[in-house]
């Protein structure tokens, strides 16, 4: 692993850092408000490390739904994270291997990899700089929320911004990707397609997964007819 590659990854996550602290300080203060105690807020965020199974969780907890149909639907939220890295492998050099940092892939971290990648010399080193940045943001950003409470919740701006951070990181990230990958732009348009297909009829909670699998499923359509 070479510490100038790191670094780097380090810092191609400030992006997403920026949109990952105030969301991660609102489900800390969530947490804190209702009542629940800061080991497990923080074991959430260290271990589930994702932000809506963890608000959803924390929805169900309040109350008192089902665990064992949450934990289902959390499942379900979270699959499409098993797409990810099969995508990201996809732009790795023969002897890169970021296996052991597949747990750390994120909406945020999948889709500044996919931009990035085919430029990084050293992808390994760059890719655990980059993901556990992001992670240890997260869950750091909880701490600060479960015991900086009391301040942070005497700004009502907060609030407004905590909302619209992460949307709005994911949707740069997209558009990033849009502009610099040209191969991925097809993809990008079908997977948004499926996505607002599926608000449009209703089923707006499987949106994001429904939008990875079309995006895996053109991927590997796309390869195929250019190999």
């Amino acid at each position: 692993m070479t510490t100038h590659a790191f670094l780097k990854g380090c810092q191609s996550a400030i992006p997403i850092t920026l949109g990952y602290i105030p969301v991660g300080i609102a489900f800390g203060l969530a947490c804190a408000s209702a009542g629940m105690p800061a080991w497990i807020a923080i074991f959430m965020s260290v271990f589930i490390y994702a932000g809506a199974s963890q608000f959803l969780l924390l929805a169900s907890m309040t109350s008192g739904a089902s665990i064992g149909a949450v934990i289902g639907l959390c499942a379900l939220l979270d699959s499409r994270h098993l797409l990810y890295a099969p995508l990201i492998k996809r732009h790795l050099k023969s002897n890169q291997n970021i296996l052991p940092a597949s747990p750390l892939i994120t909406d945020e971290v999948f889709a500044t990899a996919l931009a990035d990648l085919d430029k990084i010399d050293h992808q390994k080193s760059w890719f655990w700089g980059l993901s556990l940045t992001a992670w240890l943001s997260w869950w750091l950003s909880t701490v600060v929320g479960v015991f900086g409470g009391k301040i942070l919740s005497a700004y009502p701006l907060m609030n407004e911004v905590m909302n619209f951070a992460f949307v709005a990181l994911f949707v740069s990230l997209t558009a990033q990707s849009y502009h610099k990958n040209p191969d991925h732009r097809l993809i990008i348009i079908f997977a948004g397609l499926i996505a607002l297909m599926c608000v449009f009829f209703g089923h707006a909670q499987m949106a994001i997964l429904a939008a990875a699998v079309g995006a895996f499923l053109a991927s590997l359509l796309q390869n195929r007819l250019k190999g």
